[in-house]
């Protein structure tokens, strides 16, 4: 299947091109070793991830709902771990929470066939970012993995003052580009957030589903970023 009559290709970046899975582990890793956390927390840097893993999706859909701040977000998401490892008063959380969005977005690790796909499309399409994430941070994220050069417009929903999948987004992104929606597709790894927010704002939606989980939906589905060669 080839889409017709694409001239823009929007992707999300956390989880669909910049591996947040794996980027956030290794940060996690560091810095359990470096605040000597297994002794604080009496537990193992495997349990400790998986365990702010667990908390850190949870706040992040408060966020996206609208029912956490941004300031929040960033200090709830470990002071609840450590508190999850009964540890409620670690006097240096908030440090840790600062250290770990310092260090986590210089990490460069991506998706298997991002630059493949990327160089494929470079030329052809005009690319451009939509992310949830924290707009002071994209720009790091995209130096440290060499990804700026790709992408001619980069939106943060925070620029909006609403969240993915809300169509003002998406509006504001197609304005930014010079884009209109029928010509536009978005790429993202949050069937909701990405594939069908975008659908509904007039998009062509692709939902990336790496873990090929089964759920209902009406937009394109690949389970690897190489299949878009074949789509695009």
């Amino acid at each position: 299947m080839i889409l017709k009559d694409v001239k823009h290709v929007f992707w999300d970046l956390d989880h669909t091109l910049w591996d947040f899975d794996l980027n956030s582990r290794d940060t996690l890793h560091e810095l359990f070793i470096r605040y000597n956390l297994e002794n604080e927390l009496k537990t193992q840097v495997g349990e400790f991830i998986a365990a702010y893993k667990r908390i850190n999706d949870v706040c992040w859909d408060k966020y996206r709902n609208g029912l956490m701040t941004k300031d929040e977000l960033r200090l709830a998401r470990f002071s609840l771990t450590f508190s999850h490892f009964g540890v409620k008063e670690y006097d240096r959380v908030e440090e840790f929470g600062w250290r770990y969005m310092d260090e986590c977005p210089k990490k460069s690790k991506l998706i298997p066939g991002t630059f493949e796909v990327l160089n494929y499309l470079k030329g052809k399409y005009n690319q451009h970012i939509i992310t949830n994430g924290f707009k002071e941070v994209q720009g790091v994220k995209q130096d440290a993995a060499g990804l700026k050069s790709y992408f001619d417009v980069v939106v943060c929903s925070e620029e909006v003052g609403e969240k993915k999948p809300h169509p003002s987004v998406f509006n504001y992104a197609l304005e930014k580009a010079g884009a209109n929606a029928s010509e536009s597709v978005m790429i993202g790894d949050n069937l909701e957030v990405d594939a069908l927010g975008a659908q509904k704002a007039g998009l062509r939606g692709i939902w990336f589903n790496p873990e090929q989980r089964l759920v209902q939906h009406s937009v394109i589905e690949i389970t690897e970023l190489v299949e878009l060669l074949q789509i695009l």
